[in-house]
């Protein structure tokens, strides 16, 4: 019982990682087969979110963390206004309400998650 307490206890500490890890990898895979580019940006970001989910640093995972809550937020921000843009209610505007809600907030629930995590490492 012990041990699945304490499993569940370290996945909330990488899920925010695992979850990031695998939107760069989508980022990278899609470049370099939709449109035969490979980014850079995305291959950077993605050895980035490795090695920190490898080493766990507390005050780069926390500035991950916050970083990743404001795009996050941002994006939602940006999602709406983008939804109050189309005039009738439509097949397209539910779709990009549903889709982009989910993504902007489950990556501002994720960087709340990695802040707080590595910000109680920090305090403690």
């Amino acid at each position: 019982m012990n041990n699945s307490l304490k499993l569940r206890k370290d996945l909330w500490k990488v899920l925010p990682y695992i979850y990031f890890i695998g939107l760069a990898s989508f980022w990278l895979l899609m470049d370099l087969f939709a449109i035969q580019n490979f980014s850079y940006v995305a291959f950077g970001l993605l050895i980035g979110l490795i090695v920190q989910a490898v080493i766990q640093n507390r005050i780069i995972g926390t500035g991950i963390g916050v970083l990743a809550a404001l795009v996050g937020f941002y994006a939602f921000l940006a999602v709406l206004s983008e939804f109050n843009d189309f005039e009738v209610l439509n097949n397209s505007a539910m779709q990009l309400i549903a889709v982009g809600s989910a993504l902007s907030l489950s990556g501002l629930a994720m960087g709340v998650t990695m802040t707080v995590t590595n910000l109680r490492k920090v305090t403690i």
